[in-house]
């Protein structure tokens, strides 16, 4: 009888093993790839942040319109520059913008005060009539790391009218090391003109210290419709992060306007060099730029920028007063 039982437990136990292991070899599987997605849900997290360090130091430093567009902290913004060029000879310009944050609405409110940058580049040293002043308030709505929108309404003085308008910017990484951005501004004034901004960024990470731009900003501005149509510019900006709290930026840029016919208004190529002083809050710029001006019949026309640039009030929290990305030398995006 025990000799019966043993001929038929035997291959039952014998059947039953293999099952045992391909049910642990099937876990086993599950595990390794519930590790594998962990393991890139980690990679991809880092390379998010990669890029998204690196286009908010290049932002951050240089000062880029967008970067200050979504900060709703105070800040006080003093840029006084000469500007010298063959044709139009010497010029000493002064921007101001006063930015407050209004805490009694919960810091997503800001007043802004000054120079306009919505419409006209608060860092363009091509457009010498990029003088528009403003007084208004800036609503911020709902914003992550890749997504962020605004609602702007004031009143504007050189050619006087009301103004409101929304603001959007959306940015994915794309591959490892790159990314693109898009912004799209609208805005209508009581005067019956609407001015929009549409920009398309596409960042590339070239190393530890390297990174590219190459960027297409399309403006239709109502009051300059007349004389430049829709204005487009196309830059390709090459970043070099230097020690010492330093950057370069090697920038070429073409201006096109579609009136009174299409034409290119104007090809530039600059250095741009800028500095963080000793102090925080100064910051100071030479830029030596060649020129071809539609205006000047595309005659070499070289010149330089000199710049000094004062931040004031901006709140201690702030990656806009404390430039976190600046913090070490050793510092890689």
């Amino acid at each position: 009888m025990r000799l019966l039982l043993l001929f038929v437990l035997l291959p039952a136990l014998a059947l039953a093993q293999p099952g045992n292991d391909a049910a642990g070899t099937s876990d086993a599987q599950e595990k390794q790839t519930e590790n594998k997605e962990r393991k890139l849900d980690r990679q991809k997290q880092v390379i998010d942040s990669q890029i998204l360090r690196a286009s908010n130091w290049v932002d951050s430093f240089f000062a880029d319109e967008n970067y200050e567009a979504e900060t709703a902290t105070t800040l006080v913004r003093l840029r006084p520059e000469l500007y010298y060029r063959k044709e139009q000879g010497a010029k000493v310009k002064a921007k101001v913008r006063i930015k407050l944050s209004l805490p009694n609405l919960g810091r997503k409110t800001s007043l802004v005060i000054g120079n306009d940058d919505a419409i006209d580049d608060f860092n363009d040293g091509l457009d010498d009539s990029a003088q528009e002043t403003v007084i208004g308030l800036q609503f911020f709505g709902q914003s992550s790391n890749f997504w962020h929108s605004s609602l702007s309404v004031g009143l504007k003085f050189n050619e006087f009218a009301a103004y409101a308008g929304p603001r959007v910017r959306f940015l994915s990484p794309w591959g490892e090391r790159k990314s693109f951005a898009f912004t799209q501004a609208v805005r209508y004034q009581s005067n019956g003109y609407w001015n929009t901004v549409s920009r398309l960024d596409f960042n590339f990470i070239l190393g530890d210290r390297y990174f590219f731009r190459q960027t297409f900003d399309g403006r239709w501005r109502g009051e300059r419709s007349d004389e430049e149509g829709f204005r487009t510019r196309i830059s390709s900006v090459f970043t070099q992060r230097l020690p010492d709290m330093a950057g370069l930026q090697y920038d070429f840029s073409t201006i096109v306007h579609t009136r009174p016919d299409t034409h290119v208004d104007s090809y530039t190529l600059a250095l741009r060099y800028r500095k963080k002083s000793k102090r925080d809050w100064l910051y100071y710029e030479i830029v030596p730029q060649v020129s071809f001006d539609h205006d000047y019949d595309y005659v070499f026309n070289p010149g330089i920028r000199l710049r000094a640039e004062f931040f004031f009030g901006a709140d201690t929290s702030s990656e806009f007063s404390m430039r976190e990305h600046e913090d070490t030398q050793n510092f890689r995006w």
